[in-house]
């Protein structure tokens, strides 16, 4: 539980805070002419396509993440995948691959295919806490062994009571979990915060070009629109 942890929740912060896209988008080859997309090409055209925006829809992005927990660990994919070193590496990599997906659409800093509003992304965020807790409850109240087969074949000497470390397999999980979603949720609010901060100056600084230009300030403008309407409808009652 503690690695796959790591991998799905802990790694996929760091990687998508590292940028890789964007890190790519600049040093991978453009084609020879125009005719020739290129690597580079070919990654913008993937970010872009039908599938690139499907997988960043947020609602996939989190059943991907959250759902992968639960179609794993109570089924019997389990034991069968664990069963073999390439059904393990995997699910390993799957889950890797899940968290990326999920953090790189919710606090990712490089170019995504949709404009996700900070709110929303808040809310999922919100929402897959709420569901891997939910998971971890379920593990840790759990009254049988979520593959008895695969874990009494291990023989292990020291583990008298399979369905105990189970137990607090869960607990390692909720623990493990909530605390890089609710930083995530940190991370969303800041970046929420500066966008808003830079799209105020962005106002700010082209209302006084416009000023200083002798032209009509188009949100002045639309202000003074609006605070006439509101004369007008109170005028009426």
């Amino acid at each position: 539980m503690t690695a796959h942890m790591f991998l799905g929740m802990i790694a996929p912060i760091g990687i998508v805070l590292g940028a890789p896209i964007t890190l790519a988008l600049r040093t991978l080859p453009q084609g020879r002419n125009s005719t020739e997309r290129g690597v580079r090409g070919s990654l913008i055209s993937a970010l872009h396509s039908r599938l690139g925006r499907f997988y960043t829809n947020p609602l996939i992005a989190l059943a991907i993440f959250d759902g992968s927990l639960f179609a794993l660990y109570f089924t019997s994919l389990f034991g069968g995948m664990m069963q073999s070193h390439v059904g393990h590496f995997f699910m390993n990599f799957h889950f890797i691959l899940a968290g990326t997906l999920f953090f790189y659409v919710v606090v990712g800093i490089d170019p995504n295919p949709r404009k996700i509003p900070h709110l929303v992304r808040m809310v999922i965020l919100l929402a897959a806490m709420s569901i891997h807790a939910f998971f971890s409850v379920a593990l840790m109240s759990s009254t049988t062994l979520i593959d008895q087969g695969y874990f009494a074949s291990l023989k292990t000497p020291w583990l008298l009571d399979l369905l105990a470390d189970q137990n607090k397999g869960g607990a390692i999980g909720w623990a493990m979990g909530e605390i890089p979603i609710l930083l995530a949720l940190v991370a969303t609010f800041i970046q929420w915060m500066r966008d808003d901060s830079r799209e105020a100056n962005r106002i700010d600084k082209n209302t006084a070009r416009m000023a200083a230009m002798g032209q009509p300030d188009e949100l002045a403008q639309y202000n003074q629109y609006l605070s006439e309407l509101a004369k007008k409808e109170k005028d009426v009652r």
